[in-house]
């Protein structure tokens, strides 16, 4: 089975202090809540400090590292070799800090050429955009990532990639078949996180999913959504060096 995420939203409204005091109108001391505040702030700080010591973020480089390098020819997709194409690429070293590594996701203020890199079309990570964007493609400049979902506009490529450093798939495609596009979008619904854009810089009537370090393309005409759900079980959040909490 796919891993299907729900999103988790819900507002709640607060009662006063009035409200809370059963609507006489008195006020709370301020001074203890104040020095209690900050007592509960200072607790959390110090468990959160301990948490994070606890953790061992050079293996979890490592193992990102390490998948994103991985060629094994039984996992769905093809492998894009990343270290390969951007390993004159530096900067802030993405897994380690002794620059050992190809840093083959630098933020950049550029537009990239991730064909003419040796990149696969479309890209399966390298530099790309940052920045907040809004949830309109045709309003967005450079930033990235972009919001999760499904869109009938494209987003520039730059932005995506930054998705799938965040743990993402996307799903591209470039086809008028609406009855594949309704299909693919009632498919990605229930998934997160997941983008479904079009893309219409790759070859015609043609559907491409991408995680960070591979590939899975194919014509319209071998559509089924059985490929896209082996692709989505094995690959979406597995690439996710940052530890995000969307994943």
């Amino acid at each position: 089975m796919s891993r299907e995420k729900r999103r988790r939203g819900s507002t709640r409204r607060l009662r006063t202090a009035a409200e809370s005091s059963g609507g006489s109108g008195r006020s709370l001391p301020t001074i203890p809540i104040v020095i209690a505040g900050g007592v509960i702030a200072v607790v959390a700080l110090i468990g959160f400090l301990i948490w994070q010591s606890g953790k061992e973020p050079g293996s979890r480089f490592e193992g990102a590292a390490a998948i994103e390098a991985s060629e094994d020819p039984e996992l769905p997709g093809v492998h894009v070799d990343l270290p390969d194409i951007y390993q004159d690429e530096r900067g802030l070293a993405t897994y380690g800090s002794d620059g050992s590594v190809p840093n083959t996701a630098p933020h950049v203020t550029r537009d990239v050429d991730y064909v003419a890199d040796g990149n696969s079309n479309p890209p399966a990570g390298g530099p790309h955009w940052a920045g907040g964007c809004p949830r309109d493609p045709e309003e967005a400049g450079q930033c990235g990532p972009a919001p999760w979902g499904i869109y009938r506009e494209p987003w520039a490529p730059e932005t995506l990639v930054h998705n799938m450093e965040h743990g993402g798939m996307i799903v591209w495609y470039n086809t008028t078949d609406q009855a594949i596009i309704d299909d693919m979008e009632d498919f990605v619904q229930d998934l997160f996180p997941v983008v479904l854009t079009p893309f219409p810089d790759m070859e015609e009537e043609t559907i491409a999913v991408t995680t960070w370090g591979r590939i899975l393309k194919f014509p319209v005409s071998e559509y089924s959504r059985d490929r896209l759900r082996e692709f989505e079980d094995v690959h979406n959040c597995r690439f996710n060096p940052e530890d995000l909490p969307d994943c």
